[in-house]
């Protein structure tokens, strides 16, 4: 191999570490995400169950 095939094959290696980076750091964000929202949902139902419950007592 000659030095440009080198510097090539090194920008290749780097740019394929950097789309593996950016690809996990996608799924990280998606997985905080939903993590959130499984939260607000959990946050909902138990109010739900709050208001159900409270609506049964008065009647």
């Amino acid at each position: 191999m000659d030095g440009v095939e080198v510097i090539i094959s090194l920008v290749g290696f780097f740019i394929a570490i950097y789309l593996i980076s950016r690809v996990a750091h996608f799924f990280n964000n998606v997985k905080n995400k939903m993590n959130d929202i499984e939260k607000k949902l959990d946050d909902l139902i138990a109010f739900n169950e709050k208001q159900t419950n409270n609506n049964d007592k008065s009647t």
